[in-house]
């Protein structure tokens, strides 16, 4: 099973090019399962399909769940799938304080097993606002079911106070298992979106994805891999200033 995630970049910047090289990037990748950050809510600004619908459509994905922020409601989060989601839902639905609006859950089943998958955005300019917002996202999940992943653009680095806090709670990265994917997904020497600011910054991992599960049921991880690097269109334009990471899971 492959779950993916990827940050979209809502943003006006070559976006015809770039929605051509998103969906082209999305079934280059063919995800089971795929989590989408920075969703722009509705198609060129007029009232229809949310950018989420567009790329399913596009990329032949059945199941497609979009979730406007209701404190910002031009964008949004979502989750594109081949499996059958059974359940959705969103953090905001629940009683937390508006700053910790930053993710949604669904659930599917495969193989006779339960997985849950949370997408979280988390805010990029405050590392005290993050560490709040992570701590609500675990409360809210909870116990959670027999597979738990957690994924998105965590706006922080594998050293940060947010990325200890999840791993000392069971929560394993699954770019640090020894199977790829431990690679910048903010490429500030390479990514053409972000070289104005390659004397400042240096390249980062700020999305991950990371798994819980119950104990004894241990599932293997064939691969980690970080995509959207190049371009595979004939423009030439990458899909976003993010790059996405990708799992390989084999359960038995």
């Amino acid at each position: 099973m492959k779950i993916a995630t990827f940050n979209l970049w809502n943003n006006p910047t070559l976006w015809s090019e770039r929605i051509e090289s998103i969906c082209a990037t999305v079934k280059m990748i063919d995800a089971d399962v795929l989590a989408l950050q920075e969703v722009k809510t509705h198609v060129g600004g007029e009232r229809g399909i949310s950018v989420a619908e567009q790329i399913a459509n596009e990329t032949g994905y059945p199941f497609c769940i979009f979730l406007a922020y209701p404190d910002s409601p031009d964008e949004g989060l979502a989750v594109l799938s081949h499996i059958p989601l059974d359940m959705n839902d969103a953090i905001w639905h629940h009683d937390v304080e508006e700053a910790n609006y930053c993710a949604m859950r669904v659930t599917f089943r495969v193989a006779g097993h339960t997985f849950g998958l949370t997408n979280v955005h988390l805010n990029w300019r405050s590392p005290d606002i993050r560490e709040a917002q992570v701590r609500a996202v675990r409360e809210w999940i909870g116990a959670g079911v027999r597979y738990e992943l957690l994924c998105g653009d965590f706006n922080d680095d594998p050293q940060s106070e947010i990325h200890r806090y999840l791993t000392g709670h069971r929560w394993m990265d699954v770019a640090l298992c020894g199977r790829g994917g431990d690679e910048p997904t903010l490429d500030y020497v390479h990514n053409p979106y972000l070289k104005q600011d390659s004397l400042l910054k240096q390249p980062s991992r700020y999305d991950w994805m990371l798994l819980r599960h119950d104990e004894g049921d241990v599932p293997f991880i064939s691969n980690v891999d970080v995509f959207g690097k190049t371009s595979v269109t004939d423009t030439d334009v990458l899909p976003s200033d993010h790059y996405g990471v990708l799992l390989d899971l084999d359960i038995t």
